[in-house]
């Protein structure tokens, strides 16, 4: 790992922060949002990424093979953010490295209540870690070609709207996605 020397020095300095919740490190920062050091931490952990799923998808891929996947590029972007407390607005060097992995053909985000995520799988400290990155999910999306689906309903609606848009081949425009996939519920994001 590239960014563990680095990690275990702002650890000591008190810049990093690291929870363990469902098996799963989260590193949370208190670095200055303009500083080198962050810059630093989100290209080395970026690239990271861009390693370990490179490996995993590239020869796969040029065998032939599809791949599914279960979290992505947009993924690593909202954990790093979050990590980081970036806003939306602002894209990091380090973030804009992960175009360099394979475009997908389709990618969707599943928008749920975060209460109902934090109570299936916490894997997040809190709850506000949630809400943080619902935010981020849906002000990212649409840069990263993901289509957010409204997974507020019945398992079966949501598998015939998504199966729908990959059995034609295509996705809806970004301005059109309410429509084709269900209204969004706003309500319960802070």
């Amino acid at each position: 790992m590239l960014s563990l020397p680095l990690l275990v020095i702002m650890r000591r300095l008190g810049y990093a922060r690291v929870h363990r919740a469902g098996g799963v490190y989260i590193v949370e920062t208190r670095l200055p949002s303009r500083g080198g050091l962050t810059s630093l931490w989100c290209i080395l952990t970026q690239v990271e990424n861009i390693v370990k799923t490179g490996v995993k998808l590239v020869f796969p891929l040029l065998l032939g093979r599809t791949v599914i996947c279960d979290r992505y590029a947009l993924d690593m972007v909202v954990d790093g953010m979050a990590g980081l407390h970036d806003p939306p607005s602002h894209t990091r060097l380090g973030f804009q490295l992960l175009r360099l992995l394979p475009k997908p053909n389709f990618a969707f985000f599943m928008d749920i209540d975060p209460e109902v995520a934090f109570k299936r799988k916490p894997d997040l400290p809190t709850l506000e870690d949630y809400v943080e990155r619902l935010r981020l999910y849906r002000e990212l999306s649409s840069r990263w070609s993901v289509t957010i689906v409204n997974a507020r309903v019945s398992p079966e609606t949501i598998h015939r709207k998504v199966w729908k848009l990959i059995a034609s081949g295509s996705l809806p425009l970004v301005g059109s996605l309410e429509e084709v996939i269900g209204p969004i519920a706003r309500g319960n994001v802070r």
